[in-house]
This record gives C-alpha cells, sequence and structure tokens, in this order.
C-alpha cells in the first residue's frame, strides 16, 4: 500500500510533523495547480517554490525532484481511490450495490478533483525506472479490484453473466474516466453529487442483468 501524508506520525516537539505535513500538502497542491496550467514538462521547481512563499533549496526537504512532486500526486491518487474500496468494502452491501457505491464515490472524487484527475492520466507517462513501473503495478491492482466487484455481482445474478469481466470493467473505467472532461456550462449548476448519481444510473441500466 503507498504511503500518504496521512500516516505522518504527529509526536514531534513543537508541532513539527504537523508542519511539515501541512508543508507538502501546500507543495502538492501548488504543483497540481501549475501542471494543470502548463503541463508537467513547463513546470519548475522554481515555480512550485514560488507560489508556496519559500526558497527553491527549501523545497527539496519535501521532495527530492520534480519528478518526486509527479510521483506523489499520482501516488495520493491511488491511495484515495484504494481507501475508498476499503471503506465501501466494509458496508457489508450486495455485491451490486458494492460496485455502484464505490463508482459513486470514485465519480464525485473526479469531478471534484479534475485537475489531479487529468494529471494522473496525462503526465504520468514522464515517470521513468521504478516509479513507472510503481504506476503501472498501481493500475494493474485498480484494474483487478474493478474485475473482482464485477465478477462477485455476476456470481449473484445482478450484472449481465455473458459479458467478460474484463470488458464490463474497460467499459465501465472508460466511462468513469471521461468525467474529468464534464465541465463547461452544458453542466453549469449541477453538482459533483447530482452528475455522480446520473452517472450510476446509466452505468446500471448498461450492465445489470434483465
Amino acid at each position: 500500500m503507498p504511503r500518504s501524508n496521512g500516516s505522518v506520525t504527529l509526536r514531534a516537539p513543537s508541532g513539527r510533523m504537523v508542519e511539515r505535513r501541512n508543508r507538502d500538502s501546500e507543495v502538492i497542491d501548488a504543483a497540481i495547480g501549475i501542471m494543470a496550467a502548463k503541463g508537467y514538462s513547463a513546470m519548475s521547481v522554481q515555480e512550485v517554490a514560488d507560489a508556496v512563499g519559500v526558497l527553491k533549496g527549501s523545497l527539496y526537504h519535501y521532495f527530492s525532484s520534480k519528478e518526486d512532486l509527479l510521483f506523489r500526486v499520482i501516488e495520493e491518487s491511488y491511495a484515495q481511490a484504494a481507501a475508498k474500496a476499503e471503506e465501501v468494502a466494509g458496508l457489508g452491501l450486495e455485491p451490486l450495490e458494492e460496485l455502484c457505491e464505490y463508482l459513486r464515490r470514485e465519480a464525485v472524487w473526479y469531478l471534484q478533483h479534475q485537475d489531479r484527475a487529468n494529471i494522473y492520466f496525462t503526465e504520468g507517462r514522464h515517470l521513468k525506472g521504478e516509479r513507472l513501473e510503481q504506476m503501472k503495478k498501481w493500475g494493474r491492482e485498480y484494474e483487478k479490484r474493478m474485475r473482482g466487484m464485477i465478477a462477485r455481482a455476476q456470481e449473484a445474478g445482478s450484472i449481465k453473466s455473458k459479458t467478460d469481466p474484463r470488458i464490463l470493467s474497460r467499459y465501465i473505467e472508460g466511462s468513469l474516466n471521461s468525467l474529468r472532461t464534464w465541465t463547461g456550462q452544458a453542466f453549469q449548476g449541477c453538482s459533483a453529487d447530482d452528475l455522480a448519481d446520473k452517472f450510476i444510473d446509466l452505468t446500471r441500466h448498461a450492465v445489470q442483468a434483465d
């Protein structure tokens, strides 16, 4: 399971660990804003430092490199998705309802964190070596989790049983990923919850057994 800022122990004197965690979050938020506006390639560490209000050299106390910043954004995104799956699994829902509740929470996240979602899907190619391999591993784990939910719902008879779970998984993931593009005047006045509910209604209609 990837690390996250929330795992930092808050026992250091003078609140130093709390301050470090908050500064980590500040730096990541600043990097997300700059990457969303300019793209990863055009972003500089100096711009991130300026946005946070620290010297460039001070930034390296929190992140080792520009690539490390990108990796942390992607890492946190995956960790949040895994946490949602764990929370929903603990609700004791029927398989189809578990899938729909997980997808609803993911949909709300995509709609409320569109910049972060765009970075996850468009900038991850800039990672190299072990970081790139780790990102690919998280992607495989995500797909495996989704296929498992679908397979359990098929076994329960609530999802069409003749369709390969791999195909259904790709269909659902593709639809979910497209939510990050649901912006502009056409969707003004619609809350993230409203749009997520519409997405779930459409998904349920597409996959539910007759």
